[in-house]
């Protein structure tokens, strides 16, 4: 899902703690990238593993169905199952949810 295409990036500030700071000047010089870069990368590492975590949380809530959960996530609804099940939650489907998937699968296979 979440293709990479050409990104406008925009200038932000932030404060950091010490340690923080001294990793990212650690990978920097280990991987040769400048300072921008190692705070982009982990950056998007971290917003990735955030929305995994809230999209968990929407969902145990009820707030949104696998489908929705899982586009929130920005993964297919395969990846949030194997999600789901790594971190011991199981599907909250009703019945009327199952009823209503049936009826998808047979609009896309009729």
């Amino acid at each position: 899902m979440g293709g990479k295409m050409k990104q406008v990036l925009t200038t932000i500030s932030t404060r950091m703690d010490k340690e923080s700071l001294e990793y990212i000047e650690k990978l920097k010089k280990m991987f040769n990238i400048d300072r921008s870069t190692a705070i982009r990368n982990i950056l998007e590492k971290g917003i990735e593993e955030d929305k995994k975590e809230k999209a968990l949380q929407l969902y145990i809530n009820g707030k949104l169905s696998l489908e929705g959960a899982a586009k929130f996530a920005d993964i297919y609804i395969g990846e949030f199952l194997e999600l789901m099940a790594e971190n011991g939650i199981e599907l909250n489907s009703t019945l009327e949810e199952y009823r209503e998937g049936l009826k998808n699968l047979k609009k896309i296979w009729n």
